[in-house]
């Protein structure tokens, strides 16, 4: 939680809150900054109808502290793409840690989980005044996977390639219930999926659920500079502090390397 549209619109947010440097690189690479604002939720998109050692990958990076995903990549200086996606990382990973708890606390399972999350991602549409579609806030052309992938340690570029093209891919469908409904059919896997689709309006409850995310989101939006500007800033250090990433993507505390 959230999901891909609230996560690219958290980012736009984010955009006008940025030194101007960050700014300029984030919006001269915006595809490679578009693509880090979902995080590793890309490697769920690797051929989601079976276990992948990719999406295995993702749960991973969800699991652990973020700190020890951030501490590899500020080993190096990055410029312009790589730069760019990194802030964009961010973006996931602050968004994440104060919306999860809340979300975990108020789903039984992860069908209720994948309802709140389509829910909230009709009610930012809804309040951005926005009429695109969320398949749409995936990038499909002109991105450098290359310099993507030098972020994900062991993902190579094609790998990264096919986990951002089946992403955009994937949302398309979860948008389309005809087509979707006749997919889970066939795979044996009726309901599964459709939890994840935009719904075309809220419950009283989910409405209720919106608003109180909205709290977390701008606690999120204004939160979300200073830790760029923090990672940013630490680049290249020999002694990397990443204070205020120990968190996992959960919003929970856990020791490194557990």
């Amino acid at each position: 939680m959230p999901a891909c549209l609230t996560h690219y619109q958290f980012g736009q947010e984010i955009l006008d809150r940025l030194d101007p440097e960050l700014k300029s690189c984030a919006l001269a690479y915006k595809g490679e900054f578009d693509v880090g604002l979902q995080g590793p939720d890309i490697f769920f998109f690797y051929k989601p109808y079976r276990k992948t050692r990719i999406a295995a990958y993702g749960n991973a990076c969800h699991d652990q502290p973020a700190l020890e995903m951030f501490r590899p990549i500020l080993k190096k200086v990055h410029h312009k793409g790589p730069l760019a996606h990194m802030m964009g990382l961010i973006c996931h990973y602050i968004l994440d840690a104060n919306c999860h708890p809340y979300v975990y606390k108020h789903s039984s399972d992860m069908f209720e989980h994948h309802l709140m999350e389509a829910a909230y991602d009709r009610h930012i549409l809804t309040r951005s005044g926005r009429e695109q579609a969320r398949h749409l806030t995936i990038p499909s052309s002109g991105l450098d996977f290359q310099a993507m992938a030098e972020l994900w340690p062991g993902m190579s570029t094609a790998t990264i390639k096919k986990c951002v093209t089946s992403q955009r891919n994937y949302i398309w469908l979860l948008d389309q219930p005809r087509i979707l409904s006749v997919c889970q059919a066939i795979a044996g896997s009726r309901g599964k999926f459709t939890a994840m689709s935009l719904p075309d309006e809220l419950s009283w409850i989910q409405e209720k659920y919106a608003r109180n995310l909205d709290v977390l989101y701008s606690k999120a939006l204004e939160e979300g500079p200073e830790k760029i500007r923090q990672a940013w800033a630490q680049m290249g250090a020999r002694n990397i502090d990443l204070s205020g990433f120990e968190l996992n993507y959960k919003g929970e505390a856990v020791f490194e390397g557990a």
